[in-house]
């Protein structure tokens, strides 16, 4: 009997059709939006990419892979992609890294103070990189900058720091780091107000105090925010265009040029949207290879965890 009830034809629950295209509806103005301003601006950066078009030219002739062989050719490009890498390194390195110590001192802390330094680091953030860049670089002109002024205040001499290449990339990280320090503090704060409060009794009575209760508590139970601050920083310092080319315009020469600023100026100063738009997918590679790799190291930590659970 109950196999004969399981066997009838069952009737379609009625709006069933409309409740599985729903979904779908509602996402159709965000994809439309994804698909023009995105995917056809990427499909064309592609096809532009296999051609040897010119602004000012005729009509582009389709040279397949060409562009790309160029840029293994193209010392600029390495130069371009070394800097971005120096950049993209240090920015993670100093705002993850001081991001967490101040983090850690804001959640420990409860002096009076407490409330405006973390107005002061939330200040620069809310700053558009135009205005970071033009304040910083007041701060290096040589010679009336803020900083030569009190360099010769205590007797020493100015220093050309966006004339020579590694002062400018230092100035470039100090913006980065002034500008972004703020949102990774706040992330990691976030983070660490998270942890039970046990845990950290359970480490004092353990004897895991300082930076063993950093170590063996805090840094195992934030280290997925950690990554994911980590590659926040490392997408932003991976496109920075605004901040490097109105701070350094990618000089003094090319010791400053990133792949963001060699491909305007390739497209806008030597008139190359063929070839510039070879270097812009190759940022574009660079972009989901981060990811595919964060994606990577949380897999594996998820797996260590799952593995030495009981």
């Amino acid at each position: 009997m109950f196999e004969e009830r399981n066997n009838l034809p069952r009737r379609p629950v009625a709006g069933s059709g409309v409740a599985t295209v729903g979904p779908y509806l509602w996402v159709t103005p965000a994809l439309a939006y994804l698909l023009f301003f995105w995917g056809y601006p990427a499909l064309s950066a592609v096809g532009l990419s296999l051609t040897d078009a010119s602004l000012g030219s005729e009509a582009a002739r389709f040279t397949g892979l060409d562009n790309y062989a160029r840029l293994l050719r193209d010392s600029h490009f390495w130069l371009a992609l070394k800097n971005t890498g120096v950049l993209l390194a240090g920015s993670v390195v100093l705002e993850v890294a001081l991001g967490f110590w101040v983090a850690l001192y804001l959640n420990r802390s409860s002096r009076f103070g407490k409330g405006l330094l973390t107005a002061a680091l939330l200040l620069p953030w809310l700053f558009s990189e135009l205005v970071t860049a033009l304040t910083w670089r007041w701060i290096f002109h040589e010679p009336f900058g803020l900083l030569n002024a009190l360099l010769a205040r205590l007797g020493f001499e100015g220093v050309p720091w966006l004339s020579r290449s590694g002062t400018a990339m230092a100035a470039l990280l100090a913006a980065s780091l002034w500008q972004g320090l703020g949102m990774s503090t706040l992330v990691i704060l976030a983070a660490l107000k998270g942890i039970p409060s046990r845990l950290a009794d359970l480490a004092v009575l353990e004897g895991a105090v300082g930076w063993k209760g950093i170590r063996y508590v805090t840094l195992p139970q934030i280290k997925g925010v950690l990554l994911l601050d980590a590659l926040l920083v490392a997408i932003k310092s991976l496109g920075a265009f605004t901040l490097v080319y109105a701070l350094t315009g990618g000089g003094p020469g090319y010791g400053t040029e990133v792949l963001a600023t060699y491909m305007y100026r390739l497209i806008f100063t030597f008139y190359e949207p063929g070839y510039g738009s070879a270097v812009g997918l190759s940022l574009a590679c660079l972009f989901l290879l981060l990811v595919f790799l964060v994606h990577l190291l949380q897999r594996e930590s998820r797996d260590l965890e799952a593995g030495g659970a009981p």
